[in-house]
């Protein structure tokens, strides 16, 4: 594991709306511009703190989790509170799993946009898929490890504990349209498609020059 992951602290995230339109976001320009007065903050030797204003939600490092979802599933006494509780798992996990991914130097250019405006997305659909399973499903429910490196695109996959049957895959795929520099486009594929369906969430412009390969 590397040691700037060691050292991420707790990151704040919000719960947003996943819109029918896809941002983009140029990272680069962003870095230059101040938000209400204040520089957007980057991620930095793995610390970050990305604030809203909105509830907050504690996320781990990959190797501070303790709790797999199945055990904090039946805690729940309500399925309205599974599904809130399952938002904010997959918050925690997409967050952690991403910057595992992503490595020191993408991580300290997107990771601000990647918490704010990406997670809570992915969060958002994880929960409406739940809210499509049955109960016993929706307890049993399991996350990958381990994020594809390279250029490979899976952050994370939840899947049925019980079959190992995949319900949603949340990728970033590297894109370079012609003269247009390098984008990483974050999107999810469901089950309930078999997985043809392309679910974007937002296009991150990088560079004109090739990003470095994930965990590198």
């Amino acid at each position: 594991m590397p040691k700037w992951l060691r050292k991420t602290l707790i990151t704040l995230v919000t719960v947003l709306t996943l819109g029918t339109v896809v941002p983009t976001f140029n990272v680069h320009q962003e870095s230059k511009k101040p938000d209400s007065g204040e520089q957007r903050p980057k991620a930095s030797r793995g610390e970050f703190l990305a604030t809203t204003g909105h509830e907050a939600i504690a996320v781990e490092t990959v190797e501070e989790r303790v709790s797999e979802w199945p055990e904090i599933a039946a805690l729940c006494q309500t399925r309205a509170e599974m599904l809130e509780q399952l938002e904010r798992y997959a918050a925690k996990e997409a967050t952690a799993q991403g910057f595992e991914k992503f490595g020191p130097a993408i991580a300290e250019e997107i990771g601000a946009v990647y918490v704010e405006d990406i997670v809570p997305r992915f969060a958002d659909a994880v929960a409406s898929l739940g809210a499509t399973v049955d109960d016993e499903t929706l307890r049993h429910l399991m996350v990958s490890r381990h994020p594809a490196g390279g250029t490979g695109e899976r952050i994370l996959h939840f899947y049925d504990g019980r079959t190992g049957e995949e319900l949603i895959k949340f990728h970033v795929r590297r894109d370079h349209p012609p003269q247009e520099g390098y984008w990483f486009n974050f999107h999810y594929h469901t089950y309930q498609d078999g997985f043809q369906e392309h679910h974007e969430i937002a296009k991150v412009y990088w560079d004109k020059n090739m990003p470095p390969k994930w965990m590198a």
